[in-house]
């Protein structure tokens, strides 16, 4: 099965070699998962938190997490859904899957037909309940989704398998229908937390992918360490406001007065990488400066450093600084930090910087879907949880 890319970043697997060997270990992840889930009942009694387990797929200094849902009624789980907070709905890549499920007529309800899912592939639109699997074996049951079935390929011959994640103010609607990621839907817990694993375990010398099980910690009452900030409202993208950056211990300038500049929060994915169509550094010289990767190619005019950096992130009410030590981390994370750009194709044509998955090996994110709110604490990578 061809699935479609990320939303917010460049893929991380590009040899279908590469391909070919997650593609099977995730099946096995999801069997297993499966097997442990169809011994156990939902959950009755809602505990505090709740894990949700994910696999981190890691290749140099990129990775992506997956996850699988399974549907009332089913004989498995769906195929590994990536896990994109660019991306604020559900899309699982098979509707025959559903619809051949002896319980869909009571169970799931077809909102709208022959339209068109985010990356091209016709669709529906279905309301009804999907499963998550716990980290104890059991399952949660989300009883209300709206989602996206896809009944064709796009015009690349993909299917799309994607867990929307990011929490937008306002939500937006499709088809005339309101759209929101499955953890969005969840009223009793409206906190998610990621944690990946030890920076050390999700990333491997070699040539070779990396798979590493991870956690999305569903919480009831906010967790403590955590500051919150509002998300930027009118975007399509779980964004804050970007306040300084630093590259080496030296103060950039950059967003300066680039005009309504945003953060984009990235859960996955590998560096920092911003759009500078002022020239506060994309056309400076940096210390420990790196070839620039090859996704680069579609964009305008980019630098790359492997230098430790600081970011500084806002809303209206206050801000949250955290440094990036590429030293913490194992050797084939260092060689890249930050690509500069003076237009960088992944920002989506907006200005500002995506704060790439580095940040999240540094950093506990916190998802409050409920107030449209974001949060930090900070993390060590090798510490673990």
């Amino acid at each position: 099965m061809k699935i479609s890319p990320h939303s917010l970043h460049a893929s991380v697997l590009k040899a279908p070699e590469h391909k070919e060997l997650v593609a099977g270990r995730l099946a096995t992840i999801a069997a297993g998962r499966f097997s442990a889930q169809i011994q156990q009942a939902p959950l009755v009694v809602a505990p505090p938190s709740i894990d949700i387990p994910i696999t981190t797929v890691s290749l140099n200094y990129n990775f992506d997490a997956y996850i699988n849902v399974g549907f009332r009624g089913g004989t498995a789980l769906s195929a590994a859904l990536i896990v994109d907070s660019g991306n604020y709905s559900l899309i699982v890549p098979d509707y025959s899957v559903i619809s051949g499920l002896p319980n869909f007529q009571t169970d799931y309800t077809i909102l709208a037909d022959n339209v068109t899912e985010p990356w091209g592939c016709p669709a529906v639109i279905l309301r009804g309940p999907i499963e998550l699997p716990t980290a104890t074996g059991g399952f949660y049951e989300i009883p209300d989704c709206v989602f996206y079935a896809c009944t064709g390929t796009n015009s690349n011959g993909e299917l799309t398998a994607n867990f929307g994640a990011g929490c937008l103010s306002p939500w937006i609607a499709a088809s005339g229908i309101t759209l929101k990621p499955p953890l969005a839907c969840i009223q009793d817990y409206p906190y998610v937390e990621f944690n990946y694993a030890p920076a050390q375990q999700m990333f491997a010398a070699g040539s070779n992918p990396t798979l590493t099980e991870a956690s999305l910690t569903l919480y009831q009452t906010m967790p403590p360490g955590y500051q919150v900030f509002d998300i930027l409202k009118n975007l399509e993208w779980m964004s804050l406001v970007p306040r300084s950056l630093t590259i080496g211990g030296t103060e950039t300038g950059w967003p300066g007065t680039l005009a309504s500049p945003i953060a984009m929060v990235d859960t996955g994915g590998g560096p920092v990488f911003l759009s500078d169509p002022n020239g506060y550094v994309y056309n400076k010289n940096w210390p420990d400066p790196v070839t620039s990767p090859d996704w680069t190619a579609g964009s305008v005019s980019c630098e790359s450093t492997k230098d430790d950096i600081a970011i500084e992130l806002a809303d209206a009410n206050g801000s949250f600084s955290y440094h990036i030590d590429p030293t913490t981390l194992p050797a084939s994370v260092q060689g890249l930090t930050l690509v500069m750009c003076e237009q960088c194709q992944y920002m989506m044509s907006e200005n500002g910087m995506n704060i790439g998955g580095l940040s999240a090996l540094f950093n506990y994110i916190l998802i409050d879907y409920a107030s449209a709110k974001v949060g930090f604490k900070a993390k060590t990578p090798g510490a673990g949880t």
